[in-house]
């Protein structure tokens, strides 16, 4: 079974695929692949403006499949887990990164936290700046090695696209 967790991009780009419901219910159906829940990614869902109508009918239609996709799936925040992402933030700076804490990179390694702390198999995402550029992907391996812990596999929003669209 893959256990995984979809950055917040993700679901807003699957908003805008044209067969998003299949794609969706093809994801729902597949036994072996659990979509986790956790809650800084619904948060960030939550907090999409509500200044038009179109951004507010988006923001319905994504915490709509957001909760379809991990349904019964759910893993909690934790200070650890808060811990583990700062110590990813730190080595990621003395290996030379430019991104301060307070802008995306703090959920993105919150997630990535997550999915190390709780053995998840992959996160997917469509960020190659911050959560998966090289400095970044650098710190992870490192600090889930000195914490023992099991870093998971990287994949891009193509990948998702490509397992879920093909017939098996």
């Amino acid at each position: 079974m893959l256990r995984v967790l979809f950055d917040t991009n993700v679901y807003g780009n699957l908003l805008q695929e044209p067969d998003v419901d299949y794609i969706q219910q093809r994801i729902r159906d597949e036994k072996e692949f659990v979509v986790y829940n956790f809650p800084l990614i619904r948060k960030e869902i939550r907090n999409i403006p509500r200044a038009t109508k179109a951004s507010k009918k988006a923001r319905i239609l994504l915490l709509g499949m957001y909760d379809r996709l991990t349904e019964g799936h759910y893993l909690k925040n934790s200070l650890t887990i808060t811990g583990i992402a700062k110590k990813y933030f730190d080595h990621y700076r003395n290996l030379g990164g430019t991104y301060g804490w307070d802008t995306n990179i703090q959920i993105d390694f919150m997630i990535v936290a997550c999915a190390s702390f709780n053995g998840l198999d992959i996160v997917y995402s469509d960020d190659q700046r911050t959560m998966l550029g090289k400095v970044a992907l650098k710190a992870y391996q490192h600090i889930n090695l000195h914490e023992n812990l099991r870093s998971p596999s990287f994949l891009n929003y193509q990948d998702l696209l490509n397992k879920f669209r093909t017939q098996n």
